[in-house]
């Protein structure tokens, strides 16, 4: 995997980049403050991720199941990894439209290397947030047209 276009800078937590970057977005914002302005920078940083890798290509291109499986697989590290971040950034773009991912996010941040009142805070907010994709979805489907 590489990153495209933009060259990466030094930070304190890896060598590749800035802690302003969207791959740190999954462990700096909660889900109810990812703005249609976060969502897009968050869509445009996985968009230049690049791999010959397939899973990676489809969980890249959108694919839920494809960026839940990754990151479940994943050895969650003692400390923020290049490799985490990128991981969790491919799963964070998918999370903010589907219950599952949602959930798996939630499910990963209760084990990240953060701070404990950070896992909490984060954790949490994916949880409701996948409640509230829930109802979004259920209500959706559970409108019926006038006049039916």
């Amino acid at each position: 995997m590489y990153f495209r276009r933009r060259p990466l800078v030094g930070s304190r937590s890896n060598a590749f980049y800035d802690e302003e970057s969207p791959l740190t977005h999954w462990r700096g914002y909660t889900a109810e403050m990812f703005t249609e302005e976060l969502r897009c920078e968050v869509w445009e940083c996985v968009a230049q991720i690049g791999t010959t890798i397939e899973e990676w290509r489809a969980a890249i291109r959108g694919d839920a199941a494809a960026a839940i499986a990754l990151a479940l697989r994943m050895k969650m590290p003692a400390e923020i990894t290049a490799p985490l971040d990128v991981t969790m950034t491919v799963l964070l773009a998918v999370a903010l439209e589907d219950v599952e991912a949602a959930s798996a996010m939630a499910d990963l941040l209760q084990r990240a290397p953060l701070e404990p009142v950070d896992r909490m805070g984060l954790s949490t907010s994916w949880l409701v947030h996948k409640i509230w994709l829930e109802s979004v979805a259920r209500n959706s489907r559970g409108r019926r047209s006038p006049g039916a």
